[in-house]
């Protein structure tokens, strides 16, 4: 996986100063076409319809239940569960539900297949950003003096 450094300080506590975090760098978005040949590419007995039904299936009952309030287990998948986005209202007698939450979001927890991403993934800086940064910082310097 490839990432980025980016500087970065705590607002709540600028004078702390910033330190260096990794930012992950996506390769591309993988669509649901191609992560079906990818998966019927290596092996699978199904068909890429086959898995297309399948998870228009799921996701459909999946809507269906969480609206209804319900967790759902994927086992090695994870969990997914519905959360409120809500303003506050000054008591509970003031709290109206059309008026105090905005939306519904699906939070996830990782299932056993993805609780150890970091020891399946190698790290590997992407120098291309920065170097691009600093080949513009440097044409910004020339610029600068050019006028100057």
């Amino acid at each position: 996986m490839k990432y980025t450094l980016v500087m970065r300080g705590h607002p709540r506590y600028p004078e702390r100063g910033k330190k260096a975090y990794a930012c992950a760098q996506y390769e591309k978005t993988l669509s649901i076409d191609e992560l079906l040949d990818y998966i019927t590419l290596h092996g699978s007995s199904y068909r890429k319809g086959d898995y297309k039904a399948v998870i228009s299936t799921l996701a459909e009952a999946m809507a269906e239940k969480m609206a209804e309030g319900y967790k759902i287990d994927l086992a090695e998948m994870g969990k997914f569960y519905p959360t409120l986005e809500c303003e506050g209202a000054a008591t509970p007698a003031d709290f109206n539900p059309d008026k105090h939450i905005k939306a519904v979001h699906v939070n996830w927890e990782p299932g056993n297949d993805f609780k150890h991403l970091k020891q399946k993934t190698t790290f590997r800086e992407d120098l291309t950003r920065r170097m691009q940064k600093e080949a513009l910082k440097a044409d910004m310097e020339k610029w600068k003096k050019s006028i100057g």
